[in-house]
């Protein structure tokens, strides 16, 4: 008993450590503190990183300015945004192209359209370059259109975002309702006041007077009612409500798509209307509408190439030709010859076979020509035409008209230009340049109603004649759009060379993530 209460009192009092005891305890505390403070550190340093990056990828970044036009700054969100609805367009535009394509039942109309696109979505470095080059432009624009005199207001931005939503919806804003209903009306009075050209009837015959008489039978038979096609109902017109319910759509996607809100996109409608106008007061500007034009016509008379020596694989096939800008390619030399015997058979009688297939008709024989007519240019029979001998048929050809022969009908004869020979070697109206130099010099030195004598191209000889002539006419609007957009587009590269523009070293390293992740439809 006594031993059990001293031992446990000796339990209860404390043990009194020794030195070396004491020392080991102190060391392996300081050793856990240098061991969290090292772990903190890296911790802390860690999340200190992850913050910077989120910092910079949401605030940072997208702030910085990515490109300089003098002061006019393009920051990187807002690249991003429009490099992003740039992508979603584009998908959008291969969409609507396979299914047309799935319509017409061809995918071969729209391939090299959507191989483009394709092209254009798979390499992003590829887009952003192109949406950075028009946000450079477009700030060029913003500070070169004073100086031009062209402004866009709000309101022209809002009306045109009120038409693109009313697009979406299928319908139509109340200013293009109102000019379709003044179109539609224009329309009705043209026809009303179109008065058809009477056509007479032949005079009735007893018989068919006795025929149209009317039966008891045929007078019970009721007329037979024909049902006219349903008229289309026309769009409606965009109500407020409407205009809303797209707005909001175009919202979502936009935020969607792009993480674009309307507020840029209205900046983004604004560049755009910006563009056209000053596109449309430079062109205009710097391109004439009317130029000086001439109105020819030609005769042909192509000159054969050199045959190429004959092999077993290049045997049979024939050399394709080149014609004159704007018109077919001359006819081969087989058709040539075949046109010739069918145009000109009189080569081929004798004056004793004319008589004979005319026998019993009633008609004098035709005329035998008198010294004979040279119908094929072909002199020596080698199967083609040389210089010489296209020169010498030519020259054959403008003596014939001036002895009186008609210009046209050799033209339809004789020319290797099957495109204007059909219309009597007509070539309609054209501008200087329009032709070859050669052809071109001769066109528009000749006075109206003059004819050249045989002069020589990369096409062979021609005999032209000036028809009309005009100073100051109307360009084709294909021709003269086209003028239009190579100015301003000179125009625009000139403006943006003068200017001092900061661009991004590495725009690969600075384009929007998932830039070109984008499924094929």
């Amino acid at each position: 008993m006594a031993k059990k209460r001293r031992r446990r009192r000796q339990q209860e009092q404390p043990q009194v450590e020794n030195r070396r005891e004491v020392r080991l305890r102190a060391r392996d505390r300081e050793r856990n503190l240098r061991l969290t403070a090292i772990v903190g550190g890296i911790v802390g340093v860690a999340l200190l990183l992850i913050l910077y990056g989120v910092v910079n990828e949401l605030i940072i970044k997208p702030n910085s300015v990515l490109a300089q036009v003098e002061n006019e700054s393009i920051v990187t969100r807002d690249f991003w945004q429009q490099a992003r609805l740039r992508q979603s367009e584009l998908e959008n535009q291969r969409l609507r192209l396979q299914l047309f394509a799935q319509q017409f039942g061809d995918s071969s109309l729209f391939a090299s359209q959507i191989a483009s696109i394709n092209a254009t979505l798979a390499s992003p470095l590829t887009l952003g370059t192109q949406v950075l080059n028009e946000m450079i432009e477009a700030a060029v624009l913003q500070i070169k259109a004073p100086e031009v005199g062209v402004s866009v207001t709000d309101e022209e931005v809002e009306e045109t975002l009120r038409e693109e939503v009313a697009q979406g919806q299928g319908a139509l804003t109340v200013p293009q309702a109102t000019a379709t209903a003044d179109a539609a009306a224009e329309a009705t009075a043209t026809a009303e006041t179109f008065t058809p050209t009477p056509v007479p009837s032949p005079m009735p015959t007893p018989e068919d007077e006795a025929d149209s008489e009317p039966t008891a039978a045929a007078a019970e038979v009721e007329p037979e009612t024909v049902e006219e096609a349903p008229t289309p109902e026309p769009p409606a017109v965009l109500t407020d409500a409407l205009y809303q319910e797209g707005l909001s759509t175009l919202e979502d996607n936009l935020r969607e798509n792009a993480g674009m809100n309307l507020a840029g996109y209205r900046e983004v409608i604004r560049a755009r209307l910006l563009r056209n106008k000053v596109s449309e007061t430079i062109s205009q500007e710097l391109v004439s509408s009317t130029e000086e034009q001439v109105r020819v016509r030609h005769i042909l008379i192509s000159v054969d190439p050199e045959p190429p020596p004959e092999t077993e694989e290049s045997s049979g096939e024939t050399e394709g030709e080149t014609s004159l800008p704007g018109t077919p390619s001359p006819v081969s030399e087989s058709e040539q010859e075949k046109d010739e015997s069918t145009d000109a058979p009189a080569t081929e009688l004798t004056e004793g076979d004319a008589v004979e297939d005319n026998e019993g008709d009633g008609r004098s024989p035709p005329e035998v020509p008198s010294p004979p007519e040279i119908w094929n240019p072909d002199t020596n029979g080698d199967g083609r035409v040389d210089d010489a001998e296209a020169l010498a048929f030519a020259q054959t050809l403008h003596q014939r008209i001036l002895d009186g022969e008609d210009f046209a009908d050799l033209a339809l004869r004789f020319s290797n230009d099957p495109g204007s020979g059909t219309q009597g070697g007509d070539l309609g109206w054209a501008g200087r340049g329009r032709y070859v130099p050669e052809f071109d010099e001769v066109a528009f030195s000749l006075a109206v109603g003059e004819m050249s004598a045989p002069i020589k191209s990369t096409f062979g000889y021609h005999i032209i004649e000036v028809l009309e002539r005009d100073d100051e006419r109307p360009k084709e609007e294909a021709s003269l759009q086209q003028e239009y957009a190579e100015a301003f587009q000179t125009w625009l590269q000139e403006q943006v060379l003068s200017l001092n523009i900061d661009r991004p070293d590495n725009l690969a390293a600075m384009l929007p993530r998932n830039l070109g992740d984008s499924d094929e439809q």
